[in-house]
């Protein structure tokens, strides 16, 4: 088995560090660089957009359905539609701002990018904390548990504990805090000759 220290100070930050950048870089990007969302001022506009509209691809399976009129296959995506209609929800009020917007898509992309190269561990952890306690609090508390039946909040909980797990660790002896901040011993006094 690996020792304590080696997993401790090393294997247990880096995995942690590496995998929440990852799905942060991931969905900071999915929101500075998706389509129309203004690097950022309006994901979450688009995202409760998307929420109101069934998927494409799902309305696009009723014009392969055999023995279908166009105008039946009308009339049934026409349904769907208005089941979604009756399902929307509202926006949150603290989501409504383009500063919010903006201050949670570029800190999920640079506090990920943080993560990832280990460098100032402790703060991007604590911003990230903060973004997934917003998440719960604003947009999956209501929603219930299960992410599986309904959008929860168990995804948001989990990156929240993996993350408060880095605030504690920090971020390893294979981080660039460590790197950067290492303590180097004293340098030895030169003696001189008089």
């Amino acid at each position: 088995m690996i020792n304590d220290t080696l997993g401790q100070n090393t294997l247990v930050p880096l995995i942690l560090r590496v995998t929440l950048g990852v799905i942060f870089i991931f969905h900071g990007l999915e929101k500075v660089a998706g389509k129309n969302n203004d690097a950022g001022a309006s994901w979450a506009v688009r995202f409760w957009e998307q929420q109101e509209n069934p998927p494409q691809d799902v309305l696009a399976k009723f014009d392969q359905m055999p023995g279908e009129t166009e105008e039946g296959t009308a009339a049934i995506k026409e349904k769907i539609r208005q089941a979604y209609a009756l399902h929307r929800t509202t926006m949150p009020e603290s989501l409504r701002f383009a500063a919010t917007q903006l201050i949670v898509a570029w800190g999920e992309l640079l506090g990920g990018v943080a993560l990832l190269l280990g460098l100032v561990t402790r703060v991007s952890a604590a911003g990230m904390i903060a973004i997934q306690l917003g998440a719960i609090l604003t947009v999956t508390w209501a929603k219930g548990f299960s992410f599986g039946q309904g959008g929860g909040y168990e995804y948001n909980l989990a990156l929240l504990a993996m993350c408060l797990a880095v605030f504690l660790l920090g971020g390893g002896s294979l981080s660039l805090d460590a790197l950067l901040w290492r303590k180097r011993p004293p340098a030895s006094p030169r003696v001189g000759t008089s």
